[in-house]
């Protein structure tokens, strides 16, 4: 078995693993790349063009400038000795989706104007995150920038504060209220937020008896956003299930020292609760790290598990200690294997596909292109509400979103329907377990819809 090391400060190795969970493959080019259309085509005429809004960056009469941060987490990867799926040349992959985006018309009449920028995840830290974010809002002047991997707190503000649209494809927790502070800029349009995943998580668990003769156990990162969900979404569905929590236990993450005795303090109570199966609240791969401190301590309770808590590199890493574990997937690509969920599984997803095929682009499975199936999902969803605009700005992309409602088909995820209000996309679930025979997370039943 690989266990995790410890020879880093305790906060660079939880953003580590989100990273990794998130966006792990092969080497990527270390280097920030720009990357401008060459398609031989003109805007349409200027009378038919629908207005950029007042203070809109990025956009001329002919140009909008979309920049693509890619994750090259090699190093992070070698230095956890994980073996990862190959994702092959994503660069290549953002080129061919926007030169075929642009072939058909660009996005509201303006051709795209592509800045793909390669973020080492080994670096990642709050300086490395504003100096992205200077570099996408400052130097490029981007209309939008398609977010994959950044966990800092200082991150999405720093778009915001730009007016730069964010579509944000990295699993990092955020809820209602969070999404209502940076509105309109922060957009997770094939994601849930963060309550319809505690829901989500309560509510399959329910369903399928995991909390039957189960003592329950919950840890909790330390913030607002993790009470406000636990209070709001999980602990009421378990109190009406008649579900009672034996032990609640917080774990702060901003100090090493701090984390790891937090850790060792919650094991302590869970032993002397009787507790057999426990449930993470609050993200940043907690999960992953409370599995990996239980090891030391001989402590094998079952744990719920969602995207959010990295179920492959659990599986790699821990398969041993995942018997009775189950929880929910959003995002097949990072979730499990093809063998568990068609691929492709709609026209949307063979269509991206067709276009990487078509570029020469190679790939075997889901997980060599799950990268790039966010990718195309982002750009497809711009050139299509690009042509039911009534103003080209962050508010008006996101009024013409809520007027897709659930006609837009996602290639990344299982199914996604939008709301006025609402700033994420993802509308559909799939219950998984780890299955033993194939040491696998194993999806069962019906796709279940969030709220329901």
């Amino acid at each position: 078995m690989t266990t995790l090391t410890r020879t880093a400060p305790m906060s660079v190795l939880i953003i580590a693993v989100a990273l990794c969970a998130a966006a792990c493959s092969q080497a990527g080019d270390s280097t920030t790349s720009t990357t401008t259309s060459t398609a031989e085509t003109t805007a349409a005429g200027t009378d038919d063009l629908v207005r950029a809004g007042a203070d809109t960056p990025g956009v001329t009469d002919e140009i909008i400038t979309l920049a693509f941060v890619v994750v090259d987490t090699s190093k992070v990867a070698a230095a956890f000795g994980w073996d990862v799926p190959d994702e092959g040349d994503r660069v290549a992959q953002i080129e061919a989706l926007v030169a075929d985006a642009n072939a058909n018309g660009g996005i509201a009449g303006r051709m795209i104007d592509a800045k793909i920028h390669v973020y080492d995840a080994i670096t990642d830290g709050p300086v490395a995150e504003e100096r992205l974010c200077n570099a996408i809002t400052q130097d490029d002047k981007a209309f939008a920038v398609v977010l994959f991997g950044q966990f800092q707190e200082n991150a999405r503000p720093c778009y915001a504060n730009a007016k730069t649209l964010m579509f944000d494809a990295t699993l990092y927790p955020i809820d209602q209220t969070g999404y209502d502070e940076l509105a309109p800029y922060l957009w997770s349009p094939f994601l849930p937020s963060y309550d319809d995943i505690v829901s989500g998580l309560a509510t399959g668990l329910i369903d399928n008896g995991w909390f039957d003769e189960a003592t329950v156990g919950v840890i909790a990162i330390e913030s607002d956003l993790s009470q406000r969900v636990y209070d709001e979404q999980f602990l009421p569905r378990l109190t009406a299930a008649g579900v009672e929590v034996a032990s609640y236990n917080t774990i702060d993450p901003t100090d090493g020292t701090a984390f790891n005795n937090d850790q060792l303090q919650a094991i302590v109570n869970f032993k002397q609760a009787g507790v057999n199966k426990v449930v993470g609240i609050g993200g940043s791969r907690l999960v992953s790290w409370f599995i990996d401190t239980s090891i030391t301590q001989n402590f094998a309770p079952a744990y719920a598990i969602t995207s959010h808590d990295a179920p492959e590199f659990n599986v790699f890493n821990y398969p041993e200690m995942l018997p009775g574990s189950s929880g929910i997937s959003v995002l097949p690509g990072f979730d499990v294997n093809d063998d568990q969920y068609a691929f492709p599984s709609n026209d949307a997803e063979a269509q991206c596909l067709d276009t990487f095929t078509a570029a020469g682009l190679p790939f075997e499975s889901r997980a060599n292109v799950r990268s790039g199936l966010l990718f195309c999902d982002s750009i497809r969803l711009l050139t299509i509400v690009g042509s039911d605009l009534d103003e080209l700005s962050a508010q008006g992309v996101s009024e013409a979103i809520w007027r897709l409602g659930a006609g837009f088909q996602s290639a990344a995820a299982y199914d996604v329907t939008f709301e006025e209000g609402s700033y994420t996309g993802a509308s559909a679930y799939h219950s998984f377990a780890f299955d033993e025979g194939c040491q696998c997370m194993a999806t069962f039943g019906d796709t279940m819809v969030f709220g329901e």
